[in-house]
């Protein structure tokens, strides 16, 4: 009988238990339901928390940062994987008539170029307005065709684009 009593009473405790903790996860959100559960994971089968968190996270910035190009060529295969869909899909979005300079470090001769957002487009950036990233001129303009020397992916490559900047207002000018 005695076994038969701490059989029933080991049973009860463990519903009780059973009871208890289904209360808990009840009143949770969906987050805080997960975190439990991902804790009780851990808990459980022993393993490091929150291994998700030493894991590089490569977003869809990165992904653009890496792969892109200042001009795509018709030669150049970007339909094989995702990552250069991604990219295509954002150079094809930019509006390529003027261009958006970097002119920081001009006096050591390197000038970055970079072609317009919509949201430049739309303020009129880099047309009515210099084309310098950090300049807001609107007057003593001067558009420019430049032929722009880079090199991109270890090649040596050549483009001529369109440029409006400041005439007089800055130490830079270009030779007419």
């Amino acid at each position: 009988m005695a076994s038969l009593r701490s059989l029933k009473s080991s049973i009860y405790d463990r519903e009780e238990k059973k009871m208890q903790y289904q209360s808990q996860i009840r009143g949770l959100n969906a987050y805080d339901r997960h975190n439990k559960f991902m804790k009780d994971y851990v808990q459980f089968y022993g393993k490091t928390s929150h291994t998700h968190d030493k894991l590089p996270i490569k977003t869809d910035q990165d992904t653009i940062r890496e792969g892109y190009r200042f001009i795509i060529s018709e030669d150049d295969d970007m339909e094989s994987t995702w990552e250069k869909r991604l990219v295509k899909r954002y150079y094809n979005k930019l509006f390529k008539e003027y261009c958006i300079a970097d002119m920081s470090l001009y006096k050591q001769g390197k000038i970055g170029l970079r072609w317009r957002t919509e949201k430049e487009v739309v303020s009129g950036k880099g047309q009515f307005i210099c084309g310098d990233k950090k300049c807001n001129e609107k007057d003593g303009l001067g558009s420019y065709e430049v032929n722009f020397s880079y090199v991109e992916v270890g090649e040596n490559k050549q483009a001529l684009v369109k440029l409006v900047a400041c005439k007089g207002s800055k130490d830079f000018s270009f030779s007419d």
